[in-house]
């Protein structure tokens, strides 16, 4: 598989996936024991040794329109080329949308875990074991890192780890690394435009002339949400 070179993403974009994917990824972060306990982790020989995490947060009220993170990506190019080639295995092209990696999605990945924040610094440990086992396992089993793997290769790999109710003995942290990873990957992805036109989302669209209030889909849905609380539409004039 050919070595493709990573977009990068500036730093608007990955403040405005910070302030989005605190709140999902937050509430869906998995509980794992036995990570290594350091900054860097062990046996991290393969991708190298990340920079440690330095510099100030962002504060509690941060200027979108003229945002600046303190801090710096800390990832090394051999993380970062397993962080990118798991982000496309998640988040694939496809006839409607990119894949993550053209959108940026494994920069904001780096972004994350290079936060100085206790959530972020526990999914730091948690990152860099999870691609280091990636990187790890594929050299074993085919003698060739993950991302230059075809997708059937990767695939044979993370399917040990990437379902609830059929992990691989032994591999439940590993597991709860990629439930993390999946998490970090869609709540960054879907907060692209490209990402919510996947999904249909036509919320943020200027409507020129007179509003034309809801359609009758949007009505007929409030009164059987209504319904189901035992309330009654309201008469419109």
């Amino acid at each position: 598989m050919k070595d493709v070179s990573l977009p990068m993403v500036d730093r608007r974009t990955t403040l405005k996936w910070l302030a989005s994917a605190l709140v999902t990824a937050g509430a869906a972060r998995a509980q794992v024991p036995g990570s290594a306990g350091t900054d860097t982790g062990t046996g991290l020989s393969l991708l190298g040794t990340p920079e440690p995490a330095s510099g100030p947060g962002y504060g509690r009220d941060p200027d979108l329109l003229n945002p600046t993170v303190p801090w710096e990506r800390t990832m090394t190019p051999r993380q970062l080329r397993v962080a990118a080639a798991l982000c496309d295995m998640i988040l694939p092209e496809d006839e409607v949308s990119p894949a993550a990696t053209a959108l940026g999605v494994h920069e904001f990945i780096d972004e994350w875990v290079s936060a100085p924040y206790p959530d972020q610094q526990r999914d730091r440990e948690l990152v860099f074991d999870g691609l280091e086992w990636l990187e790890r396992s594929s050299r074993e089993r085919f003698a060739a890192g993950f991302a230059d793997l075809t997708d059937d290769q990767r695939a044979g790999i993370l399917d040990r780890i990437a379902f609830a109710d059929r992990v691989e003995a032994g591999l439940e942290d590993t597991a709860a690394f990629f439930h993390q990873y999946r998490n970090l990957a869609l709540s960054a992805f879907y907060a692209t435009e490209e990402g919510r036109a996947d999904i249909g989302y036509i919320g943020n669209v200027p409507i020129i002339g007179e509003y034309p209030g809801p359609t009758p889909e949007a009505l007929a849905h409030l009164k059987a949400a209504l319904a189901g609380l035992g309330l009654q539409m309201p008469e419109v004039e």
